[in-house]
């Protein structure tokens, strides 16, 4: 993955999005890294990974609430303190 510093990436714009369609590019300002570019097709890719995700999560939580297996929040306070003791 690149890194160019956000001047030379101002300068530089059309370049750095023909090289986004084959790598990530890291934009820093001030030596930190503050943007990410990347190419359409991953970030698609990427939002569908996480759509896939949630509906993975809400269709367990959904079968939790049938199955009635909840817990109150302090009964959860407790599972997850005593998880991570």
């Amino acid at each position: 993955m690149q890194t160019v510093n956000a001047s030379t990436a101002k300068q530089n714009f059309g370049e750095l999005l023909d090289k986004a369609q084959r790598e990530n590019i890291i934009i820093s300002k001030h030596g930190r890294p503050v943007a990410v570019m990347i190419s359409a097709h991953d970030y698609e890719r990427d939002q569908e990974q996480k759509r896939f995700f949630l509906a993975q999560r809400l269709a367990l939580a959904t079968q939790e609430v049938e199955d009635c297996k909840l817990i109150d929040g302090p009964e959860f306070m407790e599972s997850l303190r005593a998880k991570y003791k």
